[in-house]
């Protein structure tokens, strides 16, 4: 019997829910480990104690984060010193809030509030548009929870859905032309700058530099709430920290083959070391080319392909970044939304752009083949070529909006009357 367009829609639906059970069974199974802080929740926890207890000062001192994890998460057996706080200080104002609460409570407030912002992305995105889905849009959280993302995310407590609802929002208003409150937003999401300041720079090329004034107030913001919380000398030391995290092995933090980006995929392809030295200065013109490429491209082809620009913005963030992990890939969420809520007037692709974005998706959407990346190869990073596959698809769509446009200019104005 052949597939009807209808049918081909609930196939990928019941399979991502599919794997939401069974990714919910294996959270339900890991959930005391999870409770016992083995997960990065632990060290947002820590930070937020330590700011809860006036000693910012000391949020990036090892002895004072070992001390703090050692009071609810004395249990975990893999460690011999503290899970380290990587993030810049601002964050940890939002995690001195759960620290009212022991460990286990603010870790279920965490997650509640997480799923909140999860589901809370389809109606920022789809705001005011046609679903051109059979499905409603409250369903799609549960397809993202069947993602690997997602599960990720949830399995060691990352902070992934609140920069996906930060990105959401600021996609919101660049659609509605609200520039300046978009580049606010994205100012807010420095928590991860390694991914915000390259889709800033690619946002900018592309010619929306209205947001540049937002996203200079908001950075200042959370420079200064940085600074008052930690001293300006520890801000000061704040790189060199990161610097020797990098460097140093054994923290449960440094691994270049779990790296979904250029940097992990070279690295495994050369050869896995501890520190990959110079490696990334090779990578630096490589990725600055792509960024400005992205913004070239959105740039060319206006505003009509909205969701394709910022989709390819922020694949180049990810793929050029420094550090990027399964449930930063939460952040495509967005421009994926954004392209199935959409008039059906965009320029036709190739069999080619078609054949890589369905490509692309299906390995990104697959948890099989993030598990046997993860377990068999123990090279996440491959899964870096899907997410190339598909940057290359809306790059294609976008050249071909922008040569559309290029012509549509040089087009001669016919005569009037008369």
């Amino acid at each position: 019997m052949p597939l009807t367009p209808r049918l081909r829609s609930w196939l990928p639906v019941t399979a991502l829910l599919w794997m939401a059970v069974i990714n919910g069974a294996m959270l339900w199974n890991t959930r005391v480990p999870i409770r016992q802080g083995y997960g990065d929740f632990s060290s947002f926890y820590t930070a937020g104690v330590l700011v809860r207890r006036g000693l910012g000062a000391e949020l990036y001192n090892p002895a004072a984060q070992w001390k703090v994890q050692q009071e609810f998460a004395s249990e975990v057996e893999i460690r011999q010193g503290p899970l380290p706080y990587i993030r810049p200080p601002f964050e940890a104002l939002l995690f001195s809030l759960f620290a009212t609460w022991p460990y286990a409570t603010a870790l279920l407030v965490w997650t509640g509030l997480k799923l909140a912002l999860l589901s809370a992305i389809p109606f920022v995105v789809v705001r005011g548009r046609c679903w051109k889905e059979p499905f409603p849009r409250w369903a799609t959280v549960l397809l993202v929870l069947g993602t690997f993302p997602e599960f990720m995310d949830l399995l060691v407590g990352q902070d992934a859905p609140l920069l996906a609802f930060l990105f959401a929002i600021s996609f919101w208003q660049l659609s509605t032309r609200r520039d300046t409150g978009a580049g606010f937003t994205l100012g807010l999401a420095l928590f991860k700058f390694q991914l915000v300041i390259p889709f800033v720079v690619a946002l900018l090329i592309g010619g929306r530099k209205r947001v540049l004034p937002g996203f200079a107030t908001s950075a200042f913001a959370v420079f200064a709430i940085s600074a008052a919380m930690v001293g300006w000398k520890g801000l000061l030391k704040y790189p060199s920290y990161l610097l020797a995290l990098n460097r140093a092995t054994g923290v449960g933090l440094i691994t270049p083959g779990n790296q979904m980006n250029l940097r992990g995929l070279l690295i495994f392809v050369v050869g896995r070391v501890p520190y990959p030295g110079g490696i990334h200065w090779v990578l630096a013109p490589v990725a600055l080319a792509a960024i400005v490429g992205a913004g070239l491209l959105w740039r060319k082809a206006g505003d009509r392909l909205l969701a394709e620009g910022f989709g390819l913005a922020t694949i180049v963030a990810i793929i050029t970044s420094y550090y990027a992990y399964e449930y930063d890939l939460l952040l495509l969420i967005v421009p994926l939304l954004a392209m199935r809520a959409r008039r059906d007037d965009v320029p036709q692709v190739d069999r080619v752009t078609r054949y890589l974005e369905t490509a692309g998706l299906l390995f990104l959407f697959l948890t099989p083949v993030y598990w046997f990346t993860r377990v068999q190869l123990r090279a996440e990073c491959l899964m870096t070529l899907p997410l190339l596959g598909l940057g290359i698809a809306l790059a294609r769509r976008l050249s071909h909006a922008g040569a559309g446009v290029g012509a549509e200019r040089r087009a001669p104005i016919p005569d009037g009357p008369g």
